[in-house]
C-alpha cells in the first residue's frame, strides 16, 4: 500500500505539504521532483500527486486524480470512553481509529481511577497525533477527531442526537444480535473504565436512550471491551464486510 500524506494546501491541481508531513518526506523519504505519492485531505479524498518542487521545509505537488477513500465509513460511530490509565486511551485510540470510528469522546464517570488533568490538552493533542497516524496506516483518509476530556452531564446531554447508542454494561441485560441497526447512519458506543459503571450512571444513560449490551458472561479488560464492542457494532452496520 502506498505511503499517505496529510497535505497543507490545495488550489485547482496543485497541492503543497509542509510541517512535519513534509519533513517526513523530504529527510526519511528522500522525495524528489517526478515522485508520486497518495496525499489526503482530512475529510475522505485521495490525491495521486507527483512533486514538481522539493524546498528546504514545503514540496509541491501536480494533482494528477482525486477519488473518494473506499476505507472511510460510510456510517458514523462515535466512541464514548470513560477515561482509563493514559496508556490504554493511546492503545483504545489507535484501535478505534482502525475501526473506523469518527470521534472518540473521553469522558469522567463515577469510578474512574484517571481523573482529567491540568495537562488534558497536551494528552489530547497527542492522542490526536495517534489517531492521524492509524488513519494513514489503515488507509483512511480521515482521522478520528479525539475530542477533550467531558464530564459524564455532558455527554449525557449528546446522546440523544443519535440513531442508537449501545451501552457495553456487564449488567446489561440485552444481546448485540438482537439489536436492529436497519436505517440507523449515526450511532454511538459507551465502554466503561477500568472500574465500570454505577448502577446510577447506567439509568441515567438507558433513560437518555441507551441500550445496555453485554459483552457475553466474562469480565474483559476496559481496552479488550473498547474493540470487541466497536467491531461487533462496525459489523452489525455492515462496514466489516
Amino acid at each position: 500500500m502506498a505511503h499517505r500524506y496529510f497535505l497543507t494546501d490545495i488550489n485547482r491541481n496543485t497541492a503543497t505539504v509542509t510541517g512535519p508531513e513534509a519533513a517526513h518526506l523530504i529527510k526519511v523519504m528522500r522525495i524528489k521532483p517526478g515522485d508520486r505519492v497518495i496525499l489526503t485531505d482530512r475529510s475522505g479524498w485521495d490525491y495521486t500527486a507527483q512533486a514538481t518542487a522539493v524546498e528546504k521545509d514545503s514540496i509541491t505537488f501536480d494533482v494528477l486524480s482525486k477519488e473518494k477513500n473506499p476505507a472511510e465509513p460510510t456510517k458514523k460511530m462515535t466512541v464514548y470512553m470513560a477515561l482509563p490509565k493514559s496508556d490504554k486511551l493511546e492503545f483504545i485510540t489507535q484501535k478505534m481509529c482502525e475501526l473506523g470510528a469518527v470521534r472518540l469522546v473521553p469522558f469522567v464517570s463515577e469510578y474512574c481511577v484517571a481523573q482529567k488533568s491540568k495537562k488534558d490538552d497536551n494528552k489530547i493533542s497527542r492522542l490526536q497525533k495517534i489517531s492521524d497516524e492509524a488513519c494513514k496506516q489503515s488507509g483512511r483518509s480521515a482521522p478520528m477527531t479525539v475530542e477533550r476530556t467531558h464530564t459524564f452531564k455532558e455527554i449525557l446531554g449528546q446522546l440523544p442526537e443519535y440513531d442508537k447508542v449501545i451501552l457495553f454494561y456487564e449488567q446489561g441485560s440485552e444481546k448485540l444480535s438482537e439489536i436492529d441497526f436497519s436505517g440507523c447512519e449515526n450511532v454511538a458506543i459507551i465502554i466503561g473504565s477500568e472500574g465500570g459503571f454505577s448502577q446510577r450512571e447506567a439509568d441515567l444513560m438507558t433513560e437518555k436512550g441507551a441500550v445496555n449490551i453485554v459483552l457475553g458472561a466474562r469480565i474483559l479488560r476496559c481496552e479488550t471491551a473498547a474493540v470487541t464492542g466497536a467491531s461487533l457494532v462496525m459489523f452489525a452496520l455492515g462496514e466489516l464486510e
